[in-house]
């Protein structure tokens, strides 16, 4: 039992890494290192209690202190982090890998009135369904040279950090989640497409416009 408390460690740790990893996605280097130096103060704590529990008198009472300085110092590193809401780099670099544009409910509403076909991606940088999506089916050659040839601009809502606007609009279909895939034509209502994409179903899609 000793060994198998021992083993399930290893989920945790890596559980831990990939919490880092999307945070480093929706709070960049500043948050990252926030949350390592708290995850170091934290391990200070935690080892200073059980090595100083049996303690007594003055060391005891010092352990103790440090112990609360610790845990309150790696909570105030939650103050690092970028607000809600600001556009990530991650989100940024998603669009160029995109062929597309970043996602704003003005542009948007620019090339409805243009009458130009739009696709919308709304994305975060931690949900895995979108990463597997787009790596797939959305950057393959065969679909960026539909979105070529059909006129559609590509635009790419990084809702990594929740922003409100993109919020409004995954509300407006009734959605509190990514992935969400809008296929807007040239004029009329957006097609709605599947969270789980194929080349196909894409394909087919642009084909109707």
């Amino acid at each position: 039992m000793q060994r198998l408390e021992q083993l399930l460690a290893f989920p945790l740790y890596a559980t831990v890494a990939w919490l880092a990893w999307v945070l480093s996605q929706q709070a960049g280097p500043v948050g990252l290192g926030a949350c390592l130096a708290g995850l170091v103060l934290i391990a200070l704590a935690a080892w200073l209690h059980e090595t100083t529990r049996h303690a007594t008198g003055a060391g005891r009472l010092a352990a103790r202190a440090i112990t609360a300085v610790s845990v309150v110092a790696a909570l105030g590193l939650t103050q690092l982090t970028p607000t809600a809401g600001a556009p990530s780099a991650a989100g940024v670099q998603r669009a160029i890998e995109d062929g597309g544009e970043r996602f704003t409910p003005a542009r948007l509403t620019e090339l409805r009135t243009r009458g130009v076909p739009v696709f919308v991606n709304v994305t975060a940088a931690w949900c895995l369904t979108c990463l597997v999506n787009e790596r797939a089916v959305l950057r393959t050659p065969a679909v960026a040279d539909a979105f070529k040839r059909k006129g559609v601009v590509h635009l790419t809502a990084d809702w990594t950090r929740r922003d409100p606007e993109i919020s409004r609009v995954l509300a407006s279909f009734d959605r509190s989640g990514v992935p969400l895939y809008l296929l807007y034509p040239r004029s009329g209502r957006p097609a709605l497409l599947p969270q789980i994409l194929t080349e196909r179903m894409v394909l087919d899609s642009l084909e109707r416009l």
